[in-house]
């Protein structure tokens, strides 16, 4: 599945505040993974670029830091 993935913290609250503004704002998540393992973050699975980007903007309006995700193991 190709998916368009924002990557959040986890630990400090930011995944949780992330997950809410982009289904309140409407923006559909696809599916979502969280690491077991450190550094704790957790990938968000947009469908769209659009969407992807909808989100980006919210994340970024909030305060709620975010990047693009890279391989940690």
């Amino acid at each position: 599945m190709d998916t368009k993935p924002i990557r959040v913290d986890y630990m400090n609250g930011d995944y949780n505040n992330a997950y809410d503004l982009i289904t309140e704002a409407g923006v559909k998540i696809v599916y979502k993974t969280v690491a077991g393992v450190e550094p704790y973050h957790a990938t968000i699975h947009l469908g769209t670029v659009e969407d992807q980007d909808e989100a980006t903007k919210l994340l970024e309006e909030s305060g709620i830091g975010w990047s693009l995700p890279t391989p940690f193991y």
